[in-house]
């Protein structure tokens, strides 16, 4: 493909001319911490039925799916949160045998419980450990009304000495490491045995010209906020000298490329490391790193509000 899609070209138009106006903060009341998130199928069947995403993702034009998406008023009040892999896709492997997958899935709930508590409404693309195509994951966030995307990972690398915490928004890749990671990633999470290109053709032409929509520059703002905050958090807990920065960075992860709303991923630590992959496997780290995204997140949803309180539309 050396043009992107129409769908694509469609949400850049959309993504130009509304910026930031396609978002509300609507006033929060904060409900019980221990609240449990609703089971998936009971969210969605409770969402109007223009906002259900596809049960399959080939039932309608791509170009049908683009202009449903996009006449959805966005509210700052609504994060999805994307527990990484899932079902036959473990993910990355710990040195104890631990898998990415359950390690994503227990941060996600406690990060959907953080969020719920302070008020917001969450949407979760899984509840349980269950594969979930990236397509589909980035669908369901393009048409649930949310205005931001957290997805949750686990890294891994030759070097058992790699550790340290890493936070991607979309643009190219930031450096070597960062384009292995993202081709791994993509490979993992295609819904075919035979769909995994690494890279999809014209991706270089594509990037270049959603990177400067205001969808591109409001997730460079969330990811730098959400890393900052969860590195705070981790080194009051374990020392400063534990928990190892390694930067907010780009690539081209599917599940970022695709998304219609400010979107970010989180490496939250390497499983390949001892000591990182026996602190990612405890409740404590689990929670701790919850609390912090969801205070991140509650604190680039304020800055908004501020910037534009109207939603799409000017709906009260």
């Amino acid at each position: 493909m050396s043009t992107p899609s129409p769908r694509l070209l469609l949400v850049l138009a959309a993504v130009l001319c509304t910026g930031l106006v396609n978002a509300s903060c609507p006033s929060r009341q904060a409900t019980d911490a221990g609240t449990e998130a609703p089971a998936q199928d009971e969210a969605q069947a409770a969402a109007p039925a223009q906002l259900k995403p596809s049960q399959e993702s080939s039932a309608a034009p791509q170009e049908d799916a683009a202009e449903a998406a996009l006449a959805v008023a966005r509210r700052w009040g609504t994060v999805v949160v994307d527990a990484g892999h899932g079902g036959d896709d473990e993910g990355a492997i710990g040195v104890s045998g631990s898998e990415e997958k359950d390690i994503t899935l227990a941060i996600a709930r406690q990060v959907s419980r953080a969020l719920r508590s302070r008020g917001f409404e969450v949407v979760e693309t899984r509840v349980d450990d269950r594969f979930l195509a990236l397509e589909r994951r980035t669908s369901l966030a393009n048409v649930s009304g949310a205005s931001l995307l957290l997805s949750i990972h686990a890294n891994s690398a030759p070097s058992p000495s790699a550790h340290g915490i890493e936070t991607y928004y979309m643009d190219l890749a930031s450096d070597e490491a960062a384009m292995r990671l993202a081709e791994r990633e993509n490979r993992s999470g295609q819904a075919g045995q035979g769909e995994q290109p690494a890279v999809r053709t014209g991706l270089d032409a594509l990037v270049s010209e959603l990177r400067m929509g205001a969808v591109a520059q409001q997730s460079r703002e969330l990811a730098e906020v959400l890393h900052s905050g969860l590195l705070a958090a981790g080194a009051e807990l374990y020392g400063a000298d534990t928990v190892r920065d390694r930067g907010v960075r780009t690539a081209p992860f599917w599940v970022l490329v695709d998304s219609q709303i400010p979107a970010v991923l989180v490496e939250v630590g390497y499983l390949t490391h001892d000591d990182e992959e026996r602190r990612l496997r405890t409740r404590g780290f689990q929670h701790l790193v919850g609390e912090a995204l969801a205070r991140s997140i509650a604190e680039f949803c304020r800055r908004a509000e501020r910037v534009v309180p109207v939603p799409l539309g000017g709906a009260q």
